[in-house]
């Protein structure tokens, strides 16, 4: 069934409290876009998906809508517009985002709907599963979708007994003969959870251990959100589009959108990519966002494969002026991407930008934060895989309350931090060489 981007959540029910989160709320930012400026071109070929998602999903076309560049982009991509009432919870690590996640699903008593890049079949796995089979077998309408890729360690003993209690589980792109296509790199990176309408979750934790105990890289820092109010309704639409995609069922939005009774003005927009109009939306939304700074910039990226237009703002702004600080891992699970990324330092070294390398542990979290005003949160990474190539979700915050917490952890993150410095640079030939030849390729890794 289409929806319209008109439909709200009405005020009524009350929320609950989180555990270990910092809860926040602000006021309104009135968004109507008016004009769109397209800082990439538009996909000319939109993949047969797109027709689908435009169905789902809202729409934001009308001519009179306004808003600043930034809002007007969000909306022509994805049809969202900044939403009004909200109450944010900032989800620091494994072990608050888990905490917080297993209570509202042991609160749900409608729906539960998951959609993940990586569920593994290990401790915390087979909690969350456990779970869903209770509220399953209780009654309650539990939907999974899963990449395909990111979850080949979700076990098949697992789905199965998910399946005979009433669990229902779509793969994203399940891998057959011929396995080298083109449809091979295109992962479906999101991170989403709703239940009953009311409570949902976004950002970069997936569901694995290691965001708990740590790997052989050390402690996983990322974060997360979780979000009450109005913003939940346009989670529940990507959720019910993706549904559409992979299962070929639609459902009736109407049934899965619960009013809330929040009224603490907190202005979210979401922005996703995929196939179709949104493909560049969130890369051209991060551009955005650093061509109207004045002041500061901060990134947080675990890959940080930039695409030109991206790289090329950053260093803009760096020139113009504009403090840009870039955090990147010691070292991540891809040496390849390690390589790649350390081909970026010295040009922006050369621009003023300031590096760090994160080293208590391995830096997973996906943040931009600009001049205090504008942050975002989510799934996509700096690389052209999630911004050209994955299906990505990601919350833009315009409020400066939230904006400030986000960039106290930020600071607390760069205790962590070595900075790179200029004049001590220089990497060994080989590394050099290997990995401005591997930047070339970088667009397929």
């Amino acid at each position: 069934m289409p929806f319209s981007s008109s439909s709200r959540l009405n005020p009524g029910v009350s929320s609950t409290n989180m555990p270990s989160t910092t809860i926040i709320s602000a006021r309104r930012v009135v968004c109507r876009p008016r004009s769109v400026l397209r800082l990439s071109p538009p996909v000319s070929s939109p993949s047969p998906n797109s027709a689908l998602s435009s169905e789902l999903l809202p729409t934001a076309d009308c001519p009179a809508c306004r808003g600043d560049r930034l809002e007007q982009i969000i909306a022509h991509g994805c049809g969202t517009r900044p939403t009004r009432y909200n109450r944010v919870g900032l989800l620091h690590n494994g072990n608050n985002a888990f905490t917080a996640l297993i209570a509202s699903l042991q609160r749900a008593t409608r729906s539960i709907h998951m959609e993940y890049y990586i569920i593994r079949d290990d401790r915390i796995g087979r909690t969350i599963a456990e779970i869903l089979i209770r509220k399953a077998r209780a009654g309650l309408e539990v939907r999974v979708i899963y990449d395909a890729v990111g979850s080949w360690r979700l076990s098949r003993k697992t789905l199965r007994r998910m399946h005979d209690a009433g669990v229902e589980t779509a793969a994203f792109e399940p891998i057959r003969f011929p396995w080298f296509t083109t449809r091979v790199t295109h992962r479906n990176h999101r991170k989403i959870v709703v239940t009953d309408g009311k409570v949902a979750y976004l950002g970069g934790i997936n569901i694995a251990k290691y965001y708990l105990d740590g790997d052989y890289m050390g402690k996983w820092r990322d974060e997360h959100l979780r979000v009450e109010g109005d913003a939940v309704a346009d989670l529940q639409r990507l959720f019910i589009a993706d549904w559409a995609r992979v299962r070929g069922e639609y459902l009736d939005s109407r049934r899965y959108i619960a009013p809330h009774g929040i009224r603490q003005r907190l202005p979210i927009q979401l922005a996703w990519a995929e196939e179709g109009p949104s493909r560049l939306t969130i890369a051209d939304a991060f551009v955005s966002a650093i061509v109207r700074a004045h002041r500061t910039i901060r990134i947080s990226s675990p890959y940080f494969l930039p695409p030109a237009l991206l790289l090329d703002a950053l260093r803009l702004a760096a020139r113009g002026g504009v403090r840009v600080q870039v955090m990147i891992p010691s070292c991540s699970d891809s040496p390849f991407t390690d390589l790649i990324s350390d081909s970026y330092i010295g040009d922006l070294l050369d621009a003023g930008v300031e590096l760090y390398r994160y080293d208590n542990g391995f830096l997973h979290a996906k943040l931009l934060i600009v001049d205090e005003d504008t942050a975002s949160v989510g799934t996509a990474n700096m690389d052209y895989r999630s911004l050209l190539d994955n299906l990505e979700v990601t919350a833009f915050i315009r409020d400066r309350s939230v904006v400030r917490a986000l960039s106290a952890t930020y600071d607390d993150d760069l205790a962590s931090c070595r900075r790179i410095a200029r004049e001590t640079w220089r990497p060994a030939a080989w590394r050099r060489t290997l990995g401005d030849a591997l930047r070339l390729v970088s667009p397929l890794m």
